[in-house]
């Protein structure tokens, strides 16, 4: 009887070795849950990086963690080796893990403003019905400060209302990246509801309340009838791993990330991707050394 379960042992051990022998080095990245953009991004850059001759000995794979501030817990502790957190988290988060360090920041979430009012601008003082997405919490707090006589309704993409009829609400607001498809479907659908620029004071309320927001120009003709540049806010996720990540690895890692905005058809939080887009935060976060070479930062 010993023998037969010291045989059954030693066919457990070989096989379990084998496993492990033929199995691929793996690097895990931490995002959100499925559908979040952070998954959407690392279930992209697992594909690519595994159709990549240059990184095909080894595979990125996927792991969830609704908690931005675990998931730097879990990347401080060694038990993964990168996670996507949120600019918020980003900005509050990164300074209680000093042995963490910015790969990159990755595609920008605008907040689209829409609207059926009168004139280019968002306007404070007339505007009486505001719909808005849970993406876009952070807008409402400051809007209310600065008019609290709006009425504000919500949805989000298990609540979305019928727009059968049209928009009820004066103005519909939303965060999400370029291209949004939404955007588009809503400005060829309903007549007379276009894009709308933020004003100064609105953009100076932002940044004072959330200095992870960051002013931009959403480019003229991003979207169907947007014929002009619009000012407003944006921000971006951060791609973050551990000082002591090979800096070998972070560099093709980072060159694969960059070099798909040139790709025949690439994915849309790839296609918008600049590396010059860290400029603005390299005195914010505490960048790895392999970004700070690619980025050329002093």
């Amino acid at each position: 009887m010993k023998k037969v379960i010291l045989k059954i042992f030693l066919l457990f051990w070989i096989c379990s070795f084998s496993g492990t022998l033929w199995s691929k080095p793996q690097h895990i990245i931490l995002t959100g849950s499925p559908g979040t953009g952070s998954y959407i991004f690392a279930d992209e850059l697992s594909r690519l990086w595994a159709s990549s001759r240059k990184t095909s000995k080894t595979k990125i794979e996927i792991g969830t963690e609704n908690s931005p501030e675990n998931r730097l817990t879990q990347l401080s502790n060694n038990r993964v080796s990168l996670a996507i957190i949120d600019a918020k988290s980003a900005h509050e988060e990164l300074k209680k893990h000093p042995g963490l360090r910015v790969l990159s920041v990755l595609w920008k979430n605008w907040l689209y403003v829409l609207g059926t009012v009168p004139g280019p601008f968002l306007s404070l003082e007339s505007t009486q019905t505001l719909l808005v997405h849970d993406n876009s919490l952070y807008f409402v707090q400051v809007w209310k400060k600065l008019a609290p006589q709006t009425e504000i309704n919500w949805f989000n993409g298990r609540r979305i209302p019928d727009f059968a009829d049209g928009f009820s609400e004066e103005v519909l607001a939303v965060s999400g990246p370029v291209p949004l498809r939404e955007i588009n479907n809503w400005l060829e659908q309903f007549a007379g509801i276009r894009l709308l620029a933020l004003d100064q004071q609105l953009i100076r309320s932002l940044r004072l309340n959330y200095p992870w927001l960051m002013p931009h120009k959403l480019p003229a003709n991003s979207f169907s009838y947007q014929s002009e540049a619009l000012a407003g806010v944006a921000w971006n996720p951060v791609l973050v791993v551990r000082g002591d990540f090979p800096e070998g690895l972070a560099t093709t890692l980072l060159r694969l990330i960059f070099s798909q905005k040139d790709a025949l058809n690439p994915h849309i939080l790839f296609q918008n991707l600049l590396r010059s887009d860290n400029v603005a935060f390299r005195k914010v976060y505490p960048y790895h050394s392999a970004a700070k070479k690619m980025f050329r930062f002093k």
